[in-house]
């Protein structure tokens, strides 16, 4: 990797950038980069901040750039925005959200020392969510031979938006068979098996859902939510879930970015939270311009 980034050190232009990228904070814009150079040159900026976002005008390009970062670098993440078309839709409209909450689980479970990227668009830039202390504090944990609930179990997976079902088949949906519970998290690939011994939880288990075989014993399991506005609480943006201090922000193409903007908000509405913080967040940001 280090090899792959040394020759932009050798670039004045590139120490320039380098020695006024943490005095203060606000807007650097950079002209002259030309698409296959974007990510090298983000990729080297970045270094240092612990979470850095990447803000692009189409999924097209932000697709592409979230490849090309794959290559750098594996702790990378696509957010993509909601489609309102399939949003409210069984399948699509879950496999999104999941998308989604998987991106909102890495932020909010990011180890220390260890780097988040995020590619996104400007229209998932500016979807309203809940805040980042109400996620993390409506997630159900459950471990191994602890006591707890079952009926308040199945009554707070209902508020966090799964779905009873005789028997689960995809993401989002939950079953109760006597003290047996079989969930399928939002943000897991495979779902799990939870069985009580009384009011004690006796095992915690992955399973296929096609053989509802078991697969891998676990001591505990964090349940996040199965839809972002669960108690219709859009009080955020995404760009709230970043610490100021630790994160730095790369806007392509502004012009396209506002167009991208005004269409979004004359389309459909943004909420309040999600259009005010990006200009009241104080975060280190390059501009990244094309010509």
């Amino acid at each position: 990797m280090q090899a792959f980034l040394e020759p932009l050190k050798e670039l004045a232009d590139y120490q320039e950038i380098v020695s006024s990228r943490r005095k203060k904070t606000g807007f650097l814009q950079i002209a002259g980069c030309v698409n296959s150079q974007k990510i090298h040159l983000a990729k080297a900026l970045s270094d240092g901040f612990e979470y850095r976002v990447i803000v692009f005008s189409s999924e097209e390009k932000a697709k592409q750039a979230y490849e090309e970062w794959r290559v750098l670098e594996k702790n990378v993440w696509f957010y993509p925005a909601r489609d309102l078309l399939f949003y409210h839709a069984d399948i699509k409209g879950a496999f999104l959200t999941g998308r989604r909450m998987e991106v909102l689980r890495a932020v909010a479970e990011k180890k220390e020392q260890e780097a988040v990227t995020v590619v996104t668009t400007m229209d998932a830039f500016l979807d309203g969510l809940p805040s980042k202390e109400e996620l993390c504090g409506n997630r159900i944990k459950i471990h191994a031979e602890e006591a707890l609930d079952f009926q308040k179990l199945q009554e707070d997976l209902s508020i966090l938006g799964y779905a009873r079902e005789s028997q689960i088949e995809s993401p989002g949906q939950f079953a109760v068979r006597g003290g047996i519970l079989d969930v399928f998290p939002l943000t897991e690939e495979s779902p799990v098996r939870i069985e009580l011994w009384g009011d004690e939880v006796d095992s915690i288990r992955r399973f296929d859902v096609e053989s509802q075989r078991s697969t891998e014993n676990l001591q505990e399991i964090e349940i996040y939510p199965a839809t972002e506005n669960w108690k219709q609480m859009e009080t955020d943006s995404f760009l709230s879930y970043f610490p100021v201090e630790e994160t730095i922000l790369f806007l392509d193409e502004p012009i396209r970015l506002q167009e991208s903007a005004e269409q979004r908000r004359s389309s459909q509405p943004v909420s309040t939270a999600a259009m005010a913080a990006p200009a009241m967040h104080p975060i280190h940001s390059m501009w990244q311009r094309m010509y």
